[in-house]
């Protein structure tokens, strides 16, 4: 997906955020933005990620970045990012992280080769887990679900 002009400076700026592929010098970054609150949460980690599409909302630009398989510590299958001002405001995160899935699997809640998968909602105020679920979601769900928490 190409985009030019400040849609696409902003996505270019999450993305190389949370590729850390090219640092930005503090100065030039706004305070509270997530990347930088959050990093082993929203970072890539072992996946690779791309850019799903581009929504529009009257908050600001909500940029879907969709990752490759599950691999490391903190695995995510999306993060919905709220950007306002060149700056992460909110991110909608699913994931499946491993902590997660082994306390899952110690209480019996799943089997021993099932995920957790979990619904969380980063803001530069806290975090909060909004849902758990024993199965992937649908992305059509989460998209709508991301417009919801991210206005």
């Amino acid at each position: 997906m190409r985009m030019t002009g400040l849609k696409g400076l902003a996505a270019a700026l999450a993305l190389a955020a949370i590729a850390w592929a090219a640092p930005v010098a503090a100065q030039e970054r706004p305070e509270g933005c997530l990347i930088e609150i959050w990093p082993d949460y929203l970072g890539p980690g072992q996946q690779t990620h791309q850019v799903r599409e581009t929504l529009t909302t009257d908050a600001g630009d909500i940029y879907a970045i969709e990752f490759g398989p599950m691999a490391g510590e903190y695995s995510k299958k999306w993060l919905f990012f709220l950007v306002h001002d060149g700056c992460e405001r909110k991110v909608f995160l699913v994931g499946s992280f491993n902590y997660i899935t082994e306390m899952a699997r110690e209480n019996g809640s799943i089997g021993p080769t099932e995920r957790r998968y979990h619904l969380d909602l980063f803001q530069p105020e806290g975090h909060n887990t909004l849902e758990f679920r024993a199965e992937v979601p649908r992305y059509e769900e989460m998209r709508e679900m991301a417009l919801d928490v991210l206005r």
